[in-house]
């Protein structure tokens, strides 16, 4: 009888192993399991700091182009706001009082790349605000840069004294045909 008890104790000492480490390796993949959904989570956790910084740098951006379009509102507004020369015929300083370096700031900035458009601005301008013919060349000068600067510099003196002479050279340096110009 001993036997057979020994060997009955046996099986539930082997049945108790077997159960033993079936908990424990469930326990060990309990553990693996809670250790994946911890990576998972700290995962998840850095994805959301990365979308909410990247959130954040784009409202930031739009915050920096709104406050641009505000800046850029404001000297628009300041540069309508500025006060204007009056025409030089309106001011009564007498003839001998035109300045060149006065009606110089009536012109708009040069565009190398529309030189027609700038042209006819500035014949505008110059007739609107009674410049002096023989003057234009002189406020002309004060605003070419670049190719027509060049231009300006090839031509002699009295050529560049003379106001024709020196729009149909700057025409012709810019490709310009006068007929297209007149037109």
């Amino acid at each position: 009888m001993r036997s057979s008890e020994l060997q009955l104790q046996l099986r539930k000492l082997e049945i108790e192993d077997r159960q033993f480490k079936a908990q424990q390796a469930e326990k060990e993949r309990q553990r693996h399991w809670e250790a994946q959904e911890r990576t998972k989570e700290r995962e998840r956790e850095e994805q959301q700091r990365r979308w909410e910084a990247q959130e954040r740098a784009k409202e930031r951006e739009k915050e920096a182009q709104e406050q641009d379009k505000e800046r850029e509102f404001e000297l628009r507004k300041l540069e309508l706001q500025r006060p204007q020369a009056p025409p030089v015929a309106a001011r009564r300083d007498g003839p001998t009082s035109f300045k060149v370096e006065n009606v110089v700031r009536l012109i708009p900035r040069f565009n190398d790349h529309d030189i027609e458009t700038f042209l006819i601005s500035f014949d505008k301008i110059a007739e609107l605000n009674q410049f002096p013919r023989d003057k234009y060349s002189a406020i002309l000068q004060a605003h070419l840069t670049g190719k027509a600067l060049k231009v300006f510099t090839e031509l002699a003196i009295e050529e560049c004294k003379d106001y024709d002479t020196l729009k149909k050279a700057l025409l012709t340096a810019y490709a310009v045909v006068p007929e297209v110009y007149r037109k």
